[in-house]
C-alpha cells in the first residue's frame, strides 16, 4: 500500500539525515552516553527518524502539491516526485557509504545486531505502544462506512476531520482553513496534510490519523525515557518519567472524591463517570475548564499534532541541553575545590557572562539543527515552539555558550516569520502578545495564581522543591529545616478544601519527605537537577504572563510540556528515595509516587468510558457523497455555524470548505469572524431576490444550504420562500430537509 511506503520513506529519510549528520550531533549524544547505566543510542534512533523523517517529507510532499496545483491530482504528482526524491536520496548516501555499510554487515552477522534494547525500553516501547493504540482507536474508528468519533474527541474532530479532507478529497493547495477560506491558513495544519496525504495514498481516514498519532506518541514516550535516563543516568528515573507523563498529578481526585458518603458510592461514581449527587460528569477538577480534559489523557486523543511536537522538542533538547548541563558540572567542580560558595557563585556568573566562552559558540552545526527542527515546527504545532522557546531562553541565561542558543532562536523566528508570511499573509501574524497574568487563576494576585497552579498540580509542586533540601549543604541544617518548615505551610496554606484525613495524610507524607531528605546523609541526585527547575518552569512563567492567542486557554500546552519535563527531576528523586537501603524511605517514595498518579488513574477510567459512545459520520451520506462528485474543490457553502453536525459536517468531510464554519474554531485560530457572522444572518434573513443574489455573489458563496438547523435558528429569521425564487435548487434531501441551492 502507498500510504506505508511513504511512511517507510519517512523513516528512511530521517534514518539517512540523522546517520548523515551524526558529525554534527554525536558529540552532544556523547553526553547522555557516556555512563553504562543509559539507554541504547538505537531507543533514540528509531523514534528521530521518524519524526525527523515525516517532519522533512512531509513539507517536501506539500511544497510539490503547490507546484502542482493547477492538475487535476497534485497530491499524485506531488506523491510521485516525493517517492524518486527519496528514492535518489537514500541510493545516492547508500552508495557514498557503501564500505561502512559492508563492514557494519559484516559486524551484523559475525555478531548479531548491536541494537538491544534493555527489559525497561522494551516496557517503555512496548507499553507505550499498547496504551496509545487501544485508546486512540477508542476514540476514532471505522466500522464499515461508519466513521467514529469518541465522545473524547469528536469535537475537536470537528475542526480537524475537514482539515484532513481538503487534502485528501479537496484541492487544498495552497492551504486554507475549511472552516473561514479567505485565502489564508492560521492554523497548524501540516500534521493533518500529513494524514491526508496518507488517506489520499490508500488508508481509511481513522488509520490515517490514528498511525501516526501512535507512531508520535510512542516516539514521544521513548525520547522521554531517554532524556530522563541521559539526566538522571537512572533507568528506573525514565521509568518513572513516562509514569507521570501518563498520570497526572492533581488534587482533583480528592477535590472529586470529598462529596461522596461512602467507598462504595465513591467507586461506582468513578466506574460510572457520575457525580455524587449521581449527575453525569465528564472529568474530574474544579478549576477552570478542566472538566474540558484540558490536563488529562484527552489532550493526545483530540490535540493528534501535540505529541509529535512534544518529540521534535525533546530531540532539540538533546542538542543543546548538554551545554547547560556542562555548565553546572563545572560549578559543583569548583564549589568542591573553594569551600567559600560565595567566592563560587561570583565566579560561576563572571564565566556566564564576562568571558569568551560565555558568548561563543563551542560548535555551529548543533545550534543551526536546533534552530531548523524548531522552525519547521512552526505550522505543526506552533505553541510547542514558543514554549520551547522559553525553556531555551532562560538555559541560555544559565549557561555559556550563549551565541548558540541565539543562533537557535533567530534561525526559529526567520522560518516561523516565513512560514506566517506564506501562509498568512504580509502584515498578519499567527501570534499576538498581551500581558494577561495570572493564565485560568483568572486573578493576577500571587496567592490566588499559586493556589489555582496547588489545587491543579497537586503535590507536585512540593515534590519540586523538596528537590532543592537535597543540595543544600549538610553543615547548614537550620537553612534545611528552615526551608522544610516554609514549605510545609506553603502547601498547609494553599492545598484546596479536600477534607480532614487527606489533608492530614498530604501534609504528613510531604514533611516526612523533607525530614528524610535532611537527616540522611546522601541521595545520589544528579548536581543538574535543581538547575534543571528554572529552565523547565520556563513555559509555566509564559502561560502565566502573556496570552498569545485569542483563548488563553490554549497556554494549557505550554504546562503540558514543563510538566512532562519537570517530571524529570522529581523522577531523580524518586528513584534515590525507592532505591535506598531504608524501608521507610521506599514507603515513602511509593506514597508520594500513588498520590502524584491518582488523579492520572481516574481521568483515564473517565476517558475510557467517554468513548464508550460516539459520534457516527456515515461516509456513504448521500450529501456528502452528491458533494464530493458533483461539485469543485474549491466551491463554499454557506451554512449554519454549528458545524459538528449534518450537512454542514457532510460538506466538508467531502473536501470543500463553509463560510463561516464554527465560530471557536475560527475565532482561536485568529480569523475575524464578526464580518461573515453578520453577512451570514443577513443572508438567512434577506426578503429580497435581488440582494439575496448580490450579496452572496459578492461574498464568493457557490452554494447555500438549509436546513433544520436553519430553520430553528435563533439569530435570524429564515425567509426560505426567496430562496426558491431567487437560486435553482442543486440537491434535495427530503427524509431530512435539506435543500442545496447553486448561487448564479
Amino acid at each position: 500500500m502507498m500510504a506505508v511506503l511513504f511512511l517507510i520513506a519517512s523513516f528512511l529519510v530521517g534514518a539517512v539525515l540523522i546517520l548523515t549528520l551524526k558529525p554534527a550531533w554525536e558529540n552532544r549524544l556523547h553526553f547522555f552516553l557516556c555512563d553504562k547505566h543509559t539507554f541504547n543510542p538505537g531507543f533514540l534512533f528509531f523514534p528521530a527518524s521518524y519524526l525527523i523523517g515525516t517532519l522533512v517529507l512531509s513539507w517536501i510532499t506539500y511544497i510539490l502539491a503547490v507546484a502542482f496545483q493547477s492538475t487535476e491530482k497534485p497530491l499524485l504528482f506531488s506523491n510521485l516526485a516525493s517517492f524518486l526524491l527519496t528514492i535518489a536520496f537514500v541510493a545516492f548516501a547508500v552508495l557514498m557509504n557503501r564500505l561502512k555499510i559492508i563492514g557494519w554487515l559484516n559486524e551484523v552477522k559475525k555478531h548479531g545486531s548491536p541494537t538491544r534494547f534493555s527489559s525497561s525500553e522494551w516496557l517503555v516501547l512496548i507499553g507505550s505502544a499498547v496504551f496509545c493504540s487501544i485508546f486512540i482507536f477508542r476514540s476514532l474508528y471505522m466500522d464499515g462506512e461508519l466513521l467514529h468519533a469518541g465522545f473524547s474527541a469528536f469535537s475537536d474532530f470537528g475542526a480537524h476531520l475537514p482539515v484532513v479532507r481538503s487534502f485528501s478529497y479537496g484541492n487544498n493547495f495552497p492551504a486554507l482553513y475549511p472552516h473561514f477560506p479567505d485565502g489564508a491558513m492560521r492554523y497548524h495544519f501540516m500534521f493533518y496534510f500529513m494524514a491526508g496525504n496518507l488517506e489520499y495514498l490508500g488508508f481509511n481516514l481513522s488509520w490515517a490519523l490514528n498511525l501516526p498519532s501512535i507512531l508520535s506518541l510512542v516516539s514521544f514516550s521513548m525520547l522521554l525515557y531517554g532524556l530522563a535516563v541521559g539526566i538522571t543516568k537512572k533507568p528506573l528515573a525514565g521509568l518513572f518519567t513516562c509514569l507521570l507523563f501518563a498520570f497526572r498529578s492533581s488534587f482533583a481526585f480528592f477535590t472529586y472524591s470529598k462529596d461522596f458518603s461512602s467507598l462504595n458510592s465513591f467507586m461506582k461514581g468513578i466506574a460510572n463517570n457520575l457525580n455524587a449527587d449521581g449527575s453525569s460528569r465528564e472529568h474530574i477538577g474544579n478549576t477552570v475548564n478542566e472538566s474540558w480534559g484540558l490536563w488529562t489523557q484527552k489532550v493526545y486523543m483530540n490535540q493528534r499534532h501535540l505529541a509529535f511536537a512534544f518529540g521534535l522538542f525533546i530531540l532539540v533538547l538533546f542538542l543543546v541541553l548538554p551545554l547547560f548541563i556542562e555548565t553546572i558540572e563545572r560549578l559543583k567542580t569548583s564549589m568542591k575545590a573553594n569551600a567559600n560558595t560565595s567566592d563560587t557563585l561570583k565566579k560561576y556568573f563572571k564565566n556566564l557572562f564576562f568571558v569568551r566562552d560565555a558568548w561563543l559558540p563551542r560548535s555551529f552545526l548543533p545550534c543551526v539543527l536546533a534552530g531548523l527542527i524548531l522552525g519547521l515546527m512552526a505550522f505543526w504545532n506552533g505553541a510547542v515552539v514558543i514554549a520551547g522557546i522559553s525553556v531555551l531562553f532562560i538555559m541560555a541565561i544559565l549557561s555559556c555558550h550563549k551565541l548558540e542558543y541565539l543562533i537557535t532562536a533567530i534561525l526559529t523566528f526567520l522560518l516561523s516569520v516565513l512560514q506566517s508570511r506564506i501562509f498568512i499573509g504580509s502584515g498578519t501574524g499567527a501570534v499576538s502578545i498581551k500581558y494577561e497574568p495570572g493564565f485560568l487563576a483568572q486573578s493576577d494576585k500571587l496567592t490566588d495564581i499559586l493556589a489555582y497552579y496547588v489545587e491543579l498540580l497537586g503535590i507536585l509542586p512540593f515534590v519540586v522543591l523538596a528537590v532543592f533540601l537535597v543540595f543544600i549543604p549538610g553543615k547548614k541544617k537550620w537553612l534545611s529545616y528552615s526551608a522544610a518548615i516554609l514549605f510545609t505551610l506553603l502547601l498547609v496554606r494553599f492545598i484546596p478544601s479536600i477534607g480532614l484525613v487527606p489533608v492530614i495524610l498530604i501534609t504528613s507524607l510531604c514533611a516526612l519527605l523533607f525530614l528524610f531528605i535532611i537527616r540522611s546523609q546522601k541521595h545520589p541526585l544528579q548536581p543538574s537537577s535543581p538547575w534543571l527547575i528554572p529552565v523547565f518552569l520556563g513555559p509555566i512563567l509564559l502561560a502565566s504572563t502573556l496570552q498569545l492567542t485569542p483563548d488563553i486557554t490554549v497556554n494549557h500546552k505550554y504546562i503540558i510540556l514543563a510538566v512532562a519535563l519537570l517530571n524529570i527531576p522529581v523522577s531523580d528523586l524518586l528513584t534515590a528515595l525507592f532505591q535506598s537501603n531504608k524501608k521507610t524511605t521506599r514507603l515513602i517514595s511509593l506514597g508520594l509516587i500513588m498520590f502524584l498518579i491518582c488523579t492520572g488513574i481516574v481521568d483515564l477510567i473517565t476517558l475510557y468510558n467517554l468513548d464508550k459512545n460516539s459520534v457516527i459520520y456515515n461516509q456513504q451520506d448521500p450529501v456528502q457523497l452528491w458533494v464530493h462528485n458533483e461539485t469543485n474543490p474549491d466551491d463554499i457553502f454557506l451554512t449554519h455555524y454549528m458545524t459538528h453536525y449534518g450537512a454542514p459536517m457532510s460538506i466538508m468531510l467531502a473536501g470543500r470548505s463553509v463560510y463561516s464554519g464554527y465560530p471557536y474554531f475560527t475565532v482561536t485560530a485568529g480569523y475575524d469572524v464578526a464580518h461573515r457572522e453578520n453577512i451570514m444572518k443577513t443572508i438567512y434573513g434577506i426578503g429580497y431576490p435581488d440582494e439575496l443574489r448580490t450579496q452572496a455573489i459578492a461574498e464568493g458563496i457557490d452554494y447555500i444550504v438549509i436546513e433544520d438547523q436553519n430553520r430553528s435558528a435563533g439569530e435570524y429569521t429564515l425567509n426560505e420562500a426567496v430562496f426558491y425564487n431567487t437560486f435553482p435548487v442543486a440537491y434535495e434531501d427530503t427524509e431530512r430537509n435539506i435543500v442545496i441551492f447553486r448561487v448564479q
